[in-house]
């Protein structure tokens, strides 16, 4: 009898001393505007969660209440989400093998010289938070385990940590590998590229979906300290960030190998299970532009850390990556400088086919809604007004804001870059009846500044015509032109041979700027002046007229009403008349109607129109002066 008291009494005193599950070792790292708070998972549960807290006082067991709750992460949150597959099973692959830049867990410090990746341990948990103080403030935390839905709410040593001295700045990236390849001529290993993990602001997040760490890469030869800005290559269907090409520059990919391919946008703020691929289709939601943002972080990330001073950005891609180059153009005018984008979408809610296939569905109304949904977007501010421009249009209807034309119609007053658009006749993938023709019909009048062809061929880089001769010289803090009434030209592959079934727009016209004079002429611009040569760069197409609109203005005051006169003269400064113009067709209305001088109105856009500006290969000047 009494041992059996006994037994008892040492079993209830045993349950008194049951040590409740909790985090320990908090700790946090702060770099760059950003803290990293890690902690150590109590390995004796499983299948919890932690809460992460805030607060600027020390936080304590009563006061938690008062201090705000960032986040709530289940158990392994420094797992690399975004380098394993959908189903979070094991770790991609890569041509068959696992790439040295591919890792299962997270990083929070630079790799060493050893070149092996500093990842976190697999019982660390990781929170990381973005700074939103503009001032440096003093800033506390905690972390508590949720198990079997019960907080265990005590507050010690262990769990909490202060003061951080926290300041909002802008965001940096951990250096996590640097890439090697064997050099061809030597068989020597040279330092060709650097993996970066960037960390999105969790609280603009979709956290549960794709996660807000991410992997990019910057190609060695493409940066030089203070040097020009290198263009963006955005990937085909097919890759991920991880798996871009070396020649992408900023390691663009897409996402069909880990979430949903958004093609270069972004997807819903309530799609949960990122292995459930279309998700979104029927659901009412705001769609937010996180991989757009995401991507252009990478690109500011890379002119902060190489001092890049240069005023421009230029994106080319195909396929998936033309429709994010549009993307990218519309939605950053201010900050794009000109894309080349070969066989993208133009119109997102008519991704079908005339045969009823609709190949992209999944992709694209997976992630946005049916169109009949009209989803709006939620577009992440930057704290930047060149940048954020386009915040003007939060709350648009998606597919009113990925509809390249319907877009560019509606901001006809707003300037854009240099959009360099190709499509085939025959694409078999995105299709010319929905997403070429529409585009071209208003694109040759749009004033905007733009390249246009449509031509014969299939779904690929191989059937591209070479766009306009201008992608790399266009700069943010120049003017450039606007065309109109651009009459429809045979084009050649290449400058090579002709294609009788192209259709091409002011596919190869040449303006002078600094960087590159025309016979020494460039852009001239004052408060009441402005003139632009121009020049013909083909050597097969025929020449023509297009009306100019001069765009991006730096100097020149325009407003509804004011009167200009301009003048047309050969690049000598001698007025062209009619007789010069012998090697145009006589079906060309233009040469019919030609002034070499005039007086222009401003529109209620407070735009010009000049008129019949010859494009040939001898070249001619406009000025326009106010009156």
């Amino acid at each position: 009898m009494w041992n059996r008291l006994f037994i008892a009494c040492v079993l209830a005193c045993s349950c008194l001393n049951v040590q409740a599950a909790e985090a320990k070792d908090l700790k946090v790292l702060f770099r760059d505007g950003q803290s990293f708070i890690t902690w150590q998972e109590d390995a004796s549960v499983t299948g919890e969660s932690y809460r992460v807290y805030r607060h600027t006082k020390a936080i304590t067991t009563k006061n938690l209440k008062d201090a705000t709750l960032l986040l709530e992460v289940k158990e392994g949150s420094s797992r690399f989400v975004e380098m394993w597959d959908k189903s979070n099973t094991k770790i991609l692959s890569h041509k068959k093998k696992k790439a040295d830049w591919l890792i299962p867990r997270l990083c929070i410090e630079d790799v060493g010289e050893d070149n092996q990746a500093k990842m976190l341990a697999e019982d660390t948990g990781l929170v990381v938070w973005t700074a939103k103080e503009e001032k440096e403030t003093p800033i506390y935390y905690a972390v508590t385990i949720v198990e079997g839905g019960e907080e265990q709410t005590d507050i010690a040593k262990g769990n909490s940590y202060g003061p951080v001295n926290e300041q909002k700045q802008d965001i940096g990236a951990v250096l996590f590998h640097r890439q090697y390849s064997k050099n061809k001529k030597t068989g020597e290993n040279q330092h060709t590229r650097d993996w970066y993990i960037m960390y999105m602001d969790p609280e603009k997040w979709n956290v549960d979906y794709i996660g807000y760490a991410f992997a990019f890469a910057l190609t060695k030869k493409s940066f030089k300290e203070g040097g020009k800005a290198p263009s963006a290559h955005l990937d085909g269907i097919g890759t991920m960030c991880a798996f871009s090409a070396s020649y992408a520059n900023y390691g663009s990919g897409d996402f069909s190998r880990n979430a949903l391919p958004t093609w270069y946008f972004g997807y819903g703020e309530d799609i949960k299970d990122r292995s459930k691929k279309e998700g979104g289709m029927n659901t009412q939601q705001r769609i937010g532009n996180y991989v757009q943002h995401r991507f252009m972080q990478t690109v500011l990330f890379a002119r902060r850390k190489y001092k890049i001073t240069d005023p421009r950005l230029y994106i080319n891609g195909n396929s998936m990556g033309a429709s994010g180059a549009i993307g990218l153009a519309i939605a950053y005018p201010k900050f794009v400088t000109a894309i080349w984008a070969n066989e993208g979408y133009t119109d997102y809610a008519n991704s079908g086919h005339k045969n009823g296939k609709k190949m992209w569905n999944s992709s694209q109304w997976g992630n946005y809604g049916k169109p009949e949904l009209a989803n709006k977007v939620k577009l992440i501010p930057f704290g930047d007004l060149q940048l954020d421009w386009y915040m003007k249009h939060d709350g648009m209807n998606v597919y009113d804001f990925r509809n390249a034309a319907k877009f560019l119609a509606a901001n006809v007053d707003a300037d854009f870059p240099l959009m360099m658009i190709g499509h085939c006749h025959q694409d078999g993938s995105i299709p010319a009846w929905s997403q070429a023709y529409p585009f071209e019909e208003y694109i040759k009048n749009s004033r905007h500044c733009f390249s246009y062809c449509v031509s014969k061929g299939g779904h690929g880089w191989g059937q591209a015509i070479k766009g306009s001769p201008m992608g790399y010289l266009v700069r943010w803090d120049e003017s450039r032109p606007g065309f109109s009434n651009v009459p429809a030209v045979v084009a050649s592959k290449y400058g090579k041979k002709k294609d009788e079934s192209s259709r091409s727009y002011a596919l190869r016209v040449q303006w002078g700027v600094k960087e590159k004079p025309i016979d020494g002429k460039f852009v001239q611009e004052t408060e009441t002046t402005w003139s632009m040569p121009f020049k013909h760069a083909a050597k097969l197409e025929k020449d023509y007229f297009v009306d100019i609109t001069p765009r991006n203005l730096q100097a020149l005051k325009v407003k509804a009403g004011d009167t200009f006169e301009y003048e047309i003269h050969d690049l000598s400064g001698k007025p062209l008349a009619i007789a010069d113009f012998a090697a145009y067709q006589n079906g060309d209305k233009a040469k019919d109607t030609f002034k070499n001088k005039g007086t222009i109105t401003a529109d209620k856009h407070n735009l010009l129109l000049i008129p019949s500006v010859p494009i040939d290969k001898q070249g001619c000047v406009v000025a326009v002066s106010k009156k």
